[in-house]
């Protein structure tokens, strides 16, 4: 009779991981909440992936997926923007060079929307010329939306905005430039269903139930260089860029939103509209600071032992990212005690810690700049 019942509790469990799921406002944490929650995403290349075929009550296993290329780390800080809450971190391309922005969104009673970019600066040298991308905030004229409230199975909605970007052309002239883009974005509830995806050490993560939702997105560029679509100078320069006047793009994508997160769990692309052979995925990898959204998985990635700390002396655990690994030691009152670069021999490094009166420390991690963990340290005597 035991058996009986176990077995039978271990049905109601497995239909209830599958059972349909409506994402609204409420699924998601408030800004306040979502502000500081920071996270690693890695993009995958030319992997074999498993069949991500539309489906109700689907599986979908994107454990077995190879990384080729570097974790990406996803933060939120406030926004600039006024219909803004909070601000995703962000990399573009424009030609040949990557730049940082910050893209504003928003989270009301009847979507999770896009407003805006703000952009760092950066600048390009082509064949014919020095481009400056000067820092910027540029509004749409309307909001993207991302996902429309409800959000259940075979729900559409769309968006229709323009987005201007801003550059300025400083040799062999000097002249202020624009790229306008007209964007079209259609968006389909086509399945939901349990979804797992490798995490930082390449081990399965926890399964996450998802919504799947399918995006076709149609954008038109329009160049104008000095105030004009003519300029024989921009002929010459989208020559360089590889575009043409009036350029219109297509991206295919498929994305799985989990509940509690405003970024999706994983983000598939495709080369066209038969959604049938992705050429990359987004996936998350670690979540670093839980606050309010459950973790892809219960460990950052870093080991730092033993703690207690006994003879100031640390080994240290991390991830296999590429950079520089900088440490900084302070106290419970924020005051830096020390801080300096981390010898890491492969994912492996020894520390030796200043001598410090016993008690309770955090030491603060980062790769390239970038926190990486805050971890509490014991230092005995």
């Amino acid at each position: 009779m035991k058996r009986q019942i176990l077995l039978f509790a271990g049905l109601l469990l497995a239909t209830a991981s599958q059972a349909q799921i409506t994402l609204t406002q409420s699924s998601f944490p408030t800004a306040s909440a979502i502000i500081g929650i920071d996270s690693l995403q890695r993009t995958t290349y030319n992997s074999t992936f498993p069949s991500l075929t539309a489906a109700t009550s689907a599986t979908w296993d994107m454990s077995t997926i190879t990384d080729t290329s570097e974790v990406f780390y996803n933060y939120f800080v406030s926004p600039d923007t006024a219909e803004a809450q909070f601000a995703d971190s962000s990399y573009n391309s424009f030609s040949s060079a990557n730049y940082q922005s910050n893209v504003q969104i928003g989270l009301n009673s009847t979507a999770l929307e896009q407003y805006g970019v703000d952009v760092d600066s950066e600048t390009i040298v082509t064949t014919s010329a020095t481009i400056f991308i000067p820092i910027q905030h540029t509004v749409y004229t309307a909001p993207d939306v991302m996902i429309s409230f409800p959000a259940t199975m075979g729900t559409t909605w769309g968006s229709n905005y323009i987005s201007v970007f801003n550059y300025d052309v400083t040799a062999p002239v000097s002249s202020p430039g624009a790229v306008k883009s007209m964007i079209t974005e259609t968006d389909t509830v086509t399945g939901w269903g349990d979804m797992r995806v490798p995490t930082l050490t390449g081990s399965p993560s926890a399964w996450f139930h998802v919504l799947q939702v399918k995006v076709t997105t149609m954008t038109i560029d329009s160049f104008s260089l000095g105030g004009s679509y003519t300029n024989p100078l921009l002929g010459t320069l989208l020559t360089d860029l590889s575009v043409t006047q009036g350029d219109t793009t297509y991206s295919y994508q498929q994305r799985y939103y989990r509940t509690g997160d405003v970024t999706p769990f994983a983000t598939v692309s495709y080369p066209n509209n038969s959604f049938s052979t992705p050429t990359s995925a987004t996936t998350s990898a670690e979540r670093l600071v839980d606050n309010a959204v459950k973790n892809v998985v219960n460990t950052s990635g870093v080991n730092i032992y033993p703690n207690p700390v006994t003879a100031n002396v640390v080994s240290i655990d991390v991830p296999a990212l590429n950079g520089a690994w900088t440490y900084e030691l302070t106290d419970i009152s924020g005051r830096s005690i020390a801080s300096g670069t981390l010898a890491v021999n492969g994912t492996h490094a020894q520390l030796t810690l200043p001598a410090a009166a016993p008690g309770i420390y955090n030491i603060r991690l980062s790769n390239n700049g970038k926190q990486i963990c805050v971890r509490s340290l014991d230092i005995a005597k």
